[in-house]
């Protein structure tokens, strides 16, 4: 943790990090675990309509994610399947969907995003972001799944107006192409 303070290598690291990534990306948040880094991403994506559209503020994820231990972590990661079910109770409701058909070469398929096409239909007023593992869950069982079906979830985001939220700790810079 930075506490408003920074230091040379974490400054040429943000340097580097931005000029390797696509124009839009222009800004560095260092976190010092995953679950910091989701619990940041969700609190950005809750911030980002407060101002304008407040009522956005549900997530909805694939079941069998694992996004972290900490609250809003734990409030999207699979709330039967997973490993934070004791917790229920005490985390935020959000729509979880079934996850993609397992294989990372299998056919784009348009219906394995039916349901949360359905729940963006008719809760995307209410929905803040999508978050999800792209490519691969890890701690949910190492599930990979076709890179089409990411593709297809980030036009629905777009379509819906709901910002896309890639957790990528285990399958970041690029581990899954």
């Amino acid at each position: 943790m930075f506490g408003g303070l920074t230091h040379e290598p974490a400054a040429k690291l943000a340097q580097t990090l931005v000029a390797i990534t696509p124009e839009p990306l222009q800004k560095v948040f260092l976190a010092d675990s995953g679950s910091v880094s989701v619990e940041v991403a969700i609190k950005m994506a809750l911030q980002y309509w407060m101002a304008t559209q407040p009522q956005k503020n549900k997530l909805l994820t694939i079941r069998g994610g694992y996004h972290g231990d900490t609250f809003a972590a734990m409030s999207v990661c699979d709330p039967v399947s997973g490993m934070h079910h004791l917790f229920n109770d005490s985390l935020a409701k959000h729509f979880f969907a079934a996850r993609p058909p397992a294989g990372f070469d299998t056919p784009h398929n348009p219906d394995d995003t039916h349901e949360i096409r359905q729940c963006l239909q008719a809760n995307h007023d209410s929905i803040a972001a999508i978050i999800l593992e792209p490519i691969v869950q890890g701690a949910g069982g190492m599930h990979f799944y076709s890179p089409h079906y990411l593709a297809e979830i980030r036009q629905l985001c777009d379509q819906f107006d709901v910002l896309l939220i890639a957790d990528e700790i285990a399958t970041g810079f690029a581990r899954t192409g």
